[in-house]
């Protein structure tokens, strides 16, 4: 009998230890819009550089996007991250800067998106880039990819207006929307 008790005793602890295992796989993707950002070198030859923030309230959100805020916290905002990345285009030093924002669900986030593409100039659908819906604008300084998946809303930009640049950014998108489940 206590043979019988102890081989349940040890499947029970069998079955546990994978069932904990299994969550820590599952569970293994980035959680807050800190860990989606891109990692130095995960682009090569792109490091991260200067300014970078974090924001966890309307108000730390304020902070940093001083007369921006309003149309975050009216779709959902939860919190954010921004990073700024240096690198090289053809020769020229250009900036990268990413903006994550969790909304808090993939209706706010959409919500999001269709307002802040109304502020586009000439946007270009990217349809099979990144996230669920992504749009590309491209200035004569400067390019912007806007994109949404699931509960976050992405905004990247780049200091050139070179169709290598807009590569560059591409690259980075891409790199968002693969941490993004």
């Amino acid at each position: 009998m206590t043979k019988r008790y102890i081989s349940i005793y040890f499947l029970l602890l069998i079955v546990g230890v994978l069932n904990c295992s299994k969550d820590s796989i599952t569970n293994s993707k980035a959680v807050t819009p800190e860990d989606i950002l891109t990692k130095d070198d995960e682009i090569s030859g792109w490091k991260r550089s200067g300014e970078s923030w974090t924001a966890n309230s309307s108000g730390e959100l304020n902070t940093y996007i001083d007369g921006e805020e309003p149309v975050y916290t009216r779709n959902g905002f939860i919190e954010a991250a921004m990073q700024k990345y240096e690198g090289n285009v053809l020769n020229n030093n250009v900036t990268v800067e990413q903006r994550v924002f969790d909304q808090g669900s993939s209706e706010n986030a959409a919500s999001l998106f269709d307002e802040m593409i109304l502020d586009l100039v000439n946007p270009i659908d990217w349809s099979s880039g990144a996230g669920d819906a992504a749009k590309i604008e491209r200035l004569s300084m400067s390019q912007k990819i806007l994109f949404r998946k699931s509960n976050y809303f992405v905004s990247l930009t780049i200091t050139s207006h070179l169709d290598e640049a807009l590569d560059v950014l591409k690259t980075f998108a891409i790199n968002i929307d693969s941490k993004i489940e």
